[in-house]
Protein backbone atom coordinates (compact mmCIF):
# COMPACT_ATOMS: atom_id res chain seq x y z
CA UNK A 1 0.00 0.00 0.00
CA UNK A 2 2.00 3.01 -1.52
CA UNK A 3 2.04 6.47 0.63
CA UNK A 4 2.85 8.61 -2.39
CA UNK A 5 1.79 7.25 -5.82
CA UNK A 6 -0.74 4.74 -5.15
CA UNK A 7 -1.71 1.87 -7.03
CA UNK A 8 -5.13 0.07 -7.53
CA UNK A 9 -6.55 -1.52 -4.31
CA UNK A 10 -6.24 -5.12 -6.28
CA UNK A 11 -2.67 -4.76 -7.78
CA UNK A 12 -1.27 -3.56 -4.57
CA UNK A 13 0.28 -6.68 -3.24
CA UNK A 14 1.91 -7.38 -6.85
CA UNK A 15 -13.26 -24.56 -0.82
CA UNK A 16 -13.85 -24.04 -5.07
CA UNK A 17 -11.05 -23.54 -6.71
CA UNK A 18 -12.45 -23.93 -10.31
CA UNK A 19 -13.28 -20.89 -12.44
CA UNK A 20 -16.49 -19.92 -13.68
CA UNK A 21 -17.80 -20.00 -17.55
CA UNK A 22 -16.60 -16.51 -18.45
CA UNK A 23 -16.12 -14.22 -21.72
CA UNK A 24 -14.60 -11.31 -22.41
CA UNK A 25 -16.17 -8.09 -24.51
CA UNK A 26 -13.74 -7.01 -27.01
CA UNK A 27 -15.69 -3.31 -27.56
CA UNK A 28 -15.25 -1.14 -24.13
CA UNK A 29 -18.81 -0.03 -23.35
CA UNK A 30 -19.47 3.87 -24.00
CA UNK A 31 -18.38 5.81 -20.29
CA UNK A 32 -19.02 8.99 -19.40
CA UNK A 33 -15.80 9.66 -17.52
CA UNK A 34 -15.23 13.00 -15.08
CA UNK A 35 -11.81 13.71 -13.77
CA UNK A 36 -11.32 13.38 -10.05
CA UNK A 37 -8.12 15.72 -8.56
CA UNK A 38 -7.55 16.51 -4.94
CA UNK A 39 -3.87 17.30 -4.01
CA UNK A 40 -0.72 15.73 -5.90
CA UNK A 41 -2.02 12.20 -6.36
CA UNK A 42 -5.18 11.13 -5.99
CA UNK A 43 -6.80 7.82 -5.61
CA UNK A 44 -10.55 6.88 -5.35
CA UNK A 45 -12.09 3.57 -3.68
CA UNK A 46 -15.09 3.39 -3.52
CA UNK A 47 -18.90 5.08 -4.08
CA UNK A 48 -22.17 4.36 -1.84
CA UNK A 49 -25.47 4.49 -3.06
CA UNK A 50 -25.62 7.63 -2.00
CA UNK A 51 -22.90 8.98 -4.44
CA UNK A 52 -20.67 9.52 -1.63
CA UNK A 53 -17.15 8.96 -2.83
CA UNK A 54 -14.23 7.34 -0.84
CA UNK A 55 -10.43 7.60 -1.72
CA UNK A 56 -7.02 9.06 -0.66
CA UNK A 57 -4.91 12.19 -1.79
CA UNK A 58 -2.11 13.39 -1.16
CA UNK A 59 -1.64 17.15 -0.80
CA UNK A 60 2.19 16.79 -0.86
CA UNK A 61 4.85 14.47 -1.24
CA UNK A 62 5.06 14.14 2.53
CA UNK A 63 1.43 13.61 3.88
CA UNK A 64 -1.45 11.75 2.94
CA UNK A 65 -5.49 12.02 3.96
CA UNK A 66 -8.47 9.97 3.35
CA UNK A 67 -11.68 11.97 1.98
CA UNK A 68 -14.77 11.83 1.29
CA UNK A 69 -16.35 14.07 -1.51
CA UNK A 70 -20.15 14.79 -1.58
CA UNK A 71 -21.28 16.58 -4.58
CA UNK A 72 -18.14 19.23 -4.15
CA UNK A 73 -17.47 18.96 -0.75
CA UNK A 74 -14.62 16.97 0.34
CA UNK A 75 -14.08 15.84 3.97
CA UNK A 76 -10.54 15.35 5.48
CA UNK A 77 -10.31 11.96 6.99
CA UNK A 78 -6.94 12.30 9.29
CA UNK A 79 -6.11 9.62 11.99
CA UNK A 80 -5.13 11.78 15.06
CA UNK A 81 -1.48 11.95 15.11
CA UNK A 82 -0.83 9.90 11.93
CA UNK A 83 1.55 10.73 9.16
CA UNK A 84 -0.41 9.09 6.68
CA UNK A 85 -3.90 7.91 6.83
CA UNK A 86 -5.64 6.03 4.06
CA UNK A 87 -9.27 5.79 2.80
CA UNK A 88 -10.30 2.26 1.45
CA UNK A 89 -14.20 1.89 1.71
CA UNK A 90 -17.66 3.21 3.02
CA UNK A 91 -20.95 1.67 3.52
CA UNK A 92 -24.17 3.42 3.25
CA UNK A 93 -24.34 4.00 6.91
CA UNK A 94 -21.36 6.70 5.93
CA UNK A 95 -19.21 4.52 8.15
CA UNK A 96 -15.61 4.63 6.40
CA UNK A 97 -12.54 2.14 6.73
CA UNK A 98 -8.92 2.57 5.86
CA UNK A 99 -5.44 2.45 7.43
CA UNK A 100 -3.32 4.39 9.08
CA UNK A 101 0.77 4.61 10.06
CA UNK A 102 1.98 6.61 12.32
CA UNK A 103 5.32 7.21 10.62
CA UNK A 104 7.02 6.94 7.75
CA UNK A 105 8.07 3.61 8.48
CA UNK A 106 5.96 1.99 11.01
CA UNK A 107 3.21 -0.28 10.20
CA UNK A 108 -0.26 -0.05 9.02
CA UNK A 109 -2.95 -0.18 11.00
CA UNK A 110 -7.07 -0.52 10.10
CA UNK A 111 -9.64 1.88 11.11
CA UNK A 112 -12.99 2.38 10.82
CA UNK A 113 -14.24 5.78 10.77
CA UNK A 114 -17.98 7.27 11.44
CA UNK A 115 -18.62 10.58 12.01
CA UNK A 116 -15.39 11.81 13.21
CA UNK A 117 -14.99 8.66 15.85
CA UNK A 118 -11.74 6.59 14.82
CA UNK A 119 -12.08 3.06 16.25
CA UNK A 120 -8.77 0.92 15.81
CA UNK A 121 -8.68 -1.91 13.69
CA UNK A 122 -5.29 -4.57 14.59
CA UNK A 123 -5.64 -8.28 13.25
CA UNK A 124 -4.67 -10.13 16.75
CA UNK A 125 -0.59 -10.63 16.87
CA UNK A 126 -0.38 -9.21 13.11
CA UNK A 127 2.43 -6.80 12.23
CA UNK A 128 -0.04 -4.67 9.79
CA UNK A 129 -3.75 -4.30 8.95
CA UNK A 130 -6.12 -3.07 6.21
CA UNK A 131 -9.63 -2.42 6.50
CA UNK A 132 -10.55 -2.38 2.88
CA UNK A 133 -14.05 -2.82 2.49
CA UNK A 134 -17.08 -2.51 4.41
CA UNK A 135 -21.26 -3.52 4.34
CA UNK A 136 -24.19 -1.95 5.21
CA UNK A 137 -24.42 -4.94 8.41
CA UNK A 138 -20.96 -3.93 9.22
CA UNK A 139 -19.23 -6.31 8.57
CA UNK A 140 -15.41 -4.64 7.68
CA UNK A 141 -12.83 -7.07 5.22
CA UNK A 142 -9.14 -6.65 4.57
CA UNK A 143 -5.79 -8.14 4.89
CA UNK A 144 -3.21 -8.41 7.62
CA UNK A 145 0.48 -9.01 7.25
CA UNK A 146 1.63 -12.08 9.94
CA UNK A 147 5.15 -11.39 11.79
CA UNK A 148 7.06 -13.43 8.53
CA UNK A 149 5.86 -11.45 6.00
CA UNK A 150 2.66 -13.22 4.85
CA UNK A 151 -0.28 -11.40 3.60
CA UNK A 152 -4.14 -12.74 4.60
CA UNK A 153 -7.44 -11.90 4.03
CA UNK A 154 -9.61 -11.03 7.11
CA UNK A 155 -13.69 -10.59 7.68
CA UNK A 156 -14.36 -8.59 10.85
CA UNK A 157 -18.11 -8.47 13.05
CA UNK A 158 -19.03 -7.97 16.06
CA UNK A 159 -15.40 -8.12 17.60
CA UNK A 160 -14.66 -10.49 16.21
CA UNK A 161 -12.10 -11.72 13.11
CA UNK A 162 -12.02 -14.46 10.89
CA UNK A 163 -9.26 -15.15 8.35
CA UNK A 164 -10.22 -16.05 5.05
CA UNK A 165 -7.73 -17.37 2.89
CA UNK A 166 -7.57 -19.24 -0.72
CA UNK A 167 -5.76 -22.43 -0.39
CA UNK A 168 -1.90 -22.50 -1.33
CA UNK A 169 -2.07 -18.96 -1.68
CA UNK A 170 1.03 -17.39 -0.38
CA UNK A 171 -0.86 -14.25 -0.15
CA UNK A 172 -4.84 -13.21 0.36
CA UNK A 173 -6.33 -10.24 -0.04
CA UNK A 174 -9.86 -9.17 0.45
CA UNK A 175 -11.32 -5.79 -0.79
CA UNK A 176 -14.86 -5.45 -1.15
CA UNK A 177 -18.11 -7.09 0.78
CA UNK A 178 -21.88 -6.90 -0.64
CA UNK A 179 -24.94 -6.77 1.74
CA UNK A 180 -25.51 -10.34 0.98
CA UNK A 181 -21.76 -10.97 2.40
CA UNK A 182 -20.32 -12.33 -1.06
CA UNK A 183 -16.71 -10.79 -0.83
CA UNK A 184 -14.32 -10.02 -3.44
CA UNK A 185 -10.80 -9.74 -3.38
CA UNK A 186 -7.25 -11.44 -4.89
CA UNK A 187 -5.11 -13.93 -4.17
CA UNK A 188 -1.33 -14.99 -5.27
CA UNK A 189 -0.19 -18.22 -6.06
CA UNK A 190 3.28 -19.62 -5.96
CA UNK A 191 4.55 -18.52 -9.37
CA UNK A 192 3.63 -14.76 -8.12
CA UNK A 193 0.76 -14.70 -10.51
CA UNK A 194 -2.51 -12.41 -8.63
CA UNK A 195 -5.97 -14.06 -9.59
CA UNK A 196 -9.43 -12.76 -9.08
CA UNK A 197 -11.48 -14.77 -6.17
CA UNK A 198 -15.60 -14.36 -5.28
CA UNK A 199 -16.16 -15.94 -1.90
CA UNK A 200 -20.23 -16.61 -1.06
CA UNK A 201 -22.23 -19.16 0.36
CA UNK A 202 -18.82 -20.65 1.95
CA UNK A 203 -17.38 -21.24 -1.65
CA UNK A 204 -14.45 -19.75 -3.12
CA UNK A 205 -14.01 -19.17 -6.70
CA UNK A 206 -10.98 -17.62 -9.11
CA UNK A 207 -12.36 -14.64 -11.34
CA UNK A 208 -9.96 -13.96 -13.76
CA UNK A 209 -9.92 -11.87 -16.98
CA UNK A 210 -9.41 -13.87 -20.31
CA UNK A 211 -5.73 -13.82 -21.05
CA UNK A 212 -4.32 -11.62 -18.48
CA UNK A 213 -1.08 -11.66 -16.34
CA UNK A 214 -2.56 -10.82 -13.24
CA UNK A 215 -6.10 -10.21 -12.07
CA UNK A 216 -7.72 -8.36 -9.24
CA UNK A 217 -11.51 -7.99 -7.96
CA UNK A 218 -12.18 -4.36 -5.87
CA UNK A 219 -15.90 -4.04 -5.35
CA UNK A 220 -19.26 -5.80 -5.69
CA UNK A 221 -22.57 -4.41 -5.65
CA UNK A 222 -25.40 -5.60 -3.85
CA UNK A 223 -26.77 -6.94 -7.04
CA UNK A 224 -23.21 -8.75 -7.92
CA UNK A 225 -21.92 -6.95 -10.30
CA UNK A 226 -18.04 -7.00 -9.76
CA UNK A 227 -15.63 -4.69 -11.06
CA UNK A 228 -11.52 -4.58 -10.75
CA UNK A 229 -8.33 -4.89 -12.66
CA UNK A 230 -6.39 -6.74 -14.72
CA UNK A 231 -2.79 -6.88 -16.26
CA UNK A 232 -2.22 -7.19 -19.95
CA UNK A 233 -0.03 -10.22 -20.78
CA UNK A 234 3.18 -8.45 -21.08
CA UNK A 235 2.57 -6.26 -18.53
CA UNK A 236 2.50 -3.30 -20.03
CA UNK A 237 -0.33 -1.67 -18.96
CA UNK A 238 -3.83 -2.31 -16.66
CA UNK A 239 -7.30 -1.66 -17.41
CA UNK A 240 -10.20 -1.55 -15.79
CA UNK A 241 -12.97 -4.35 -16.44
CA UNK A 242 -16.43 -4.94 -14.88
CA UNK A 243 -18.22 -8.45 -14.65
CA UNK A 244 -21.94 -9.40 -14.49
CA UNK A 245 -23.00 -12.92 -14.89
CA UNK A 246 -19.92 -14.55 -16.01
CA UNK A 247 -19.27 -12.09 -18.81
CA UNK A 248 -16.39 -8.97 -19.16
CA UNK A 249 -16.21 -5.80 -20.06
CA UNK A 250 -13.21 -3.93 -20.23
CA UNK A 251 -12.95 -0.79 -18.64
CA UNK A 252 -10.52 2.46 -20.32
CA UNK A 253 -10.21 6.02 -19.33
CA UNK A 254 -9.40 8.15 -22.20
CA UNK A 255 -7.04 9.47 -20.29
CA UNK A 256 -5.51 6.88 -18.99
CA UNK A 257 -5.19 4.64 -21.55
CA UNK A 258 -2.67 2.19 -19.97
CA UNK A 259 -3.48 2.24 -16.42
CA UNK A 260 -6.97 2.36 -15.53
CA UNK A 261 -8.41 0.76 -12.84
CA UNK A 262 -12.16 -0.02 -11.67
CA UNK A 263 -12.29 0.43 -7.93
CA UNK A 264 -15.85 0.85 -6.91
CA UNK A 265 -19.52 0.51 -7.40
CA UNK A 266 -22.96 1.49 -6.43
CA UNK A 267 -26.05 -0.25 -7.48
CA UNK A 268 -26.54 2.30 -9.76
CA UNK A 269 -23.82 1.35 -11.47
CA UNK A 270 -21.81 4.42 -11.26
CA UNK A 271 -18.23 3.10 -11.18
CA UNK A 272 -14.84 5.10 -10.04
CA UNK A 273 -11.34 4.44 -10.09
CA UNK A 274 -7.96 5.32 -10.86
CA UNK A 275 -7.08 7.22 -14.36
CA UNK A 276 -2.89 6.32 -13.68
CA UNK A 277 -0.79 7.49 -10.92
CA UNK A 278 -2.21 10.90 -10.18
CA UNK A 279 -6.07 11.24 -10.64
CA UNK A 280 -9.36 9.27 -10.16
CA UNK A 281 -13.01 8.95 -11.94
CA UNK A 282 -15.97 9.18 -11.86
CA UNK A 283 -17.79 7.22 -14.91
CA UNK A 284 -21.33 6.50 -16.23
CA UNK A 285 -22.90 4.00 -18.69
CA UNK A 286 -19.92 1.42 -18.26
CA UNK A 287 -22.22 -1.24 -16.04
CA UNK A 288 -25.49 -2.56 -16.25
Amino acid sequence: MSRTAILPIPLALCLLASALAQSASQATPTCSFSRIQIGLYTSVYGINNKNVIVGTYNPDASAQFGYLLTGTTITNIDYPGSAFTSAFGMNDNGEVVGAYAMTLTSPDQGFSWLNGVFTTLTYPGSLATYALGINIHNVIVGTYQNSQGANHGFAYSGGKYVTINFPGATSTLLSGINKNGAIVGSYIDVSNVGHGILYQNGKLTVIDYPGAANTGLSAISDTGVIVGAYYNSNYSQWDGFVWDSGKFRSIVDPSAPTATAANGINDFGILVGNAGYTAGFKALGCAP
